[in-house]
């Protein structure tokens, strides 16, 4: 019956997963809004090492994936896979030090939570601070993310619910790559490529998504910024 009601009203099920205000990057709105924006050296810096989640599970690691690869100064582990040359994967990533906080088959199972992910980023030689939805106000999340942006050390990656943006599924980790001032919105990296591709959002709606609580952990989503410590 849905799908006949769709048909009659002449829209899809992709139509509807890209329902409400967000601007998708594959969009000629999107794509000038990326050239415009007052920050956005980031995504070039971010987008290349941005790969699909390999399951449903795995936006967390994907997305420290890209991060680790993006920053300077890092060093890369050198997966059996691709030897001799080094690259973290979403499967590398996963080392002893970091299956002492969630194992990867753990990880498979129920994915992981935003404190999980900052103590797994403190096992490399980066900084990571966990920055929780409901103790922001829209304006120090924007400061937040302006200095970010404008810093080519740092990273941040975000997590939020899909729902609150009108987006299928639920909670869910990506890369932020930019900031447009003009429009009040961030560029989001979807890792779920399968599913979404990158799309601009606003600091208010963000936040909203932000602001939900995580299941598994009882505490409020929110983002992590990841800063390369130089020597």
């Amino acid at each position: 019956m849905q799908r006949l009601l769709m048909l009659l009203l002449g829209l899809t099920l992709t139509a509807l997963a890209y329902a409400g205000d967000l601007v998708y990057l594959n969009s000629s709105a999107g794509a000038q809004r990326l050239l415009q924006a007052d920050y956005n050296r980031q995504y070039f810096a971010v987008q290349p090492f941005v790969d699909t989640q390999e399951n449903l599970a795995f936006c967390g690691p994907a997305s420290m994936a890209a991060v680790l690869n993006s920053l300077p100064r890092e060093t890369r582990p050198v997966a059996p896979q691709l030897k001799p040359f080094p690259y973290f994967t979403q499967d590398s990533f996963f080392n002893q030090r970091t299956q002492t906080i969630k194992t990867r088959e753990a990880t498979l199972r129920s994915g992981l939570t935003l404190q999980q992910m900052t103590e797994m980023f403190r096992q490399f030689a980066v900084n990571a601070d966990l920055f929780y939805g409901d103790q922001l106000t829209e304006s120090s999340f924007r400061d937040l993310m302006t200095t970010a942006m404008g810093d080519p050390n740092t990273r941040l990656i975000v997590n939020f619910d899909r729902k609150t943006l009108n987006q299928q599924g639920a909670g869910h980790f990506s890369p932020i790559a930019a900031y447009d001032s003009a429009s009040d919105s961030v560029l989001i990296l979807d890792v779920a490529k399968f599913k979404y591709p990158p799309f601009w959002v606003s600091i208010p709606d963000l936040l909203n998504a932000m602001n939900t609580i995580d299941s598994d952990s009882g505490k409020s989503r929110g983002l992590i910024r990841v800063r390369a410590l130089l020597h």
